[in-house]
């Protein structure tokens, strides 16, 4: 049993990890369409030749999303039965782990390192049972709802300046056009307008604004499962099917949640852990258990 939990520990952080490398290839293809887009307005590139290479750039995108996307889903499959095992005790099948590592390099969990592992470890001391699956579900949800918090104000925040930049930019090629030279203010304005649709395509393409309200979302879903976690750990004895229900729900939001950036944990990691160890003696079991 420790040992299929130490693989499927391993298989979660090493899915969830090139997850997110897969996706940070695909902002970078984004990124370089967009370098095409602006480098296409101040020289004469043909208009066939550039959308043909527009074209295979963002099918280049889709394709590398796709395998985000894919190991993304690898990583929830092991992390939903890691969450059951841990919290119910479920027991974890061998052959399934050894089915999935067999269509796999060999070796492929061997540079897994242990501070990866130490985000699918819980703090709970609770005995297996649903208490102990709610106080799993409740940490997950908290820093779930921190987390995601973090990252809407820090992609707010560029939006905002992308936003800004392109009105500044607007407002300065209008300014332009009271210029005494009309024919070269007219060339400077489309260069500018071009790089302006640019760069919202760019804002567009990447969804920005939808993983901005996506991680809002998921923030405020992840809020109200630890609310009700917390009601449910006040009971004496909280059933299983109410934990089930919970960690259910849970899993439901994050499924259709972005993924949660390393960086995140890197700037905030530090302060956060600080407050949980605060938080978690608010939870503990009643004193008549």
């Amino acid at each position: 049993m420790n040992d299929n939990l130490n693989k499927l520990q391993k298989i979660l952080a090493k899915a969830f990890r090139k997850a997110k490398r897969w996706y940070v290839a695909y902002l970078a293809c984004q990124f370089a369409v967009l370098i095409f887009a602006i480098i296409s307005i101040f020289f004469e590139i043909s208009p066939n030749l550039t959308a043909v290479i527009a074209f295979l750039g963002v099918l280049a995108s889709e394709c590398v999303r796709w395998r985000s996307d894919y190991w993304k889903s690898e990583g929830e499959t092991a992390k939903r039965s890691l969450e059951l095992a841990d919290g119910l005790g479920a027991a974890l099948e061998s052959r399934d782990i050894a089915d999935w590592l067999a269509a796999k390099p060999k070796g492929f969990l061997d540079d897994v390192a242990a501070n990866e592992i130490m985000g699918s470890e819980f703090d709970s001391t609770q005995p297996v049972g649903p208490r102990r699956m709610l106080e799993n579900t409740q940490e997950s949800a908290w820093w779930s709802k921190h987390e995601s918090r973090s990252m809407t104000f820090y992609l707010g925040g560029i939006l905002i300046i992308v936003l800004v930049a392109a009105f500044v930019a607007l407002a300065v090629s209008i300014g332009t056009l009271k210029a005494a030279n009309v024919p070269q203010t007219g060339v400077l304005v489309q260069n500018v307008g071009g790089i302006i649709c640019s760069a919202l395509v760019f804002v567009f393409s990447v969804n920005l604004i939808r993983l901005l309200v996506e991680f809002w979302t998921f923030a405020s879903r992840s809020e109200d499962i630890l609310r009700r976690s917390g009601e449910l750990l006040k009971l004496p004895a909280p059933s299983e099917r109410e934990a089930l229900s919970m960690l259910h729900a849970y899993q439901i939001a994050r499924n259709s949640a972005p993924l949660l950036p390393t960086l995140v944990w890197k700037l905030r990691g530090g302060h956060l852990r600080e407050q949980w160890a605060s938080f978690r003696p608010k939870v503990q079991p009643p004193a008549s258990l």
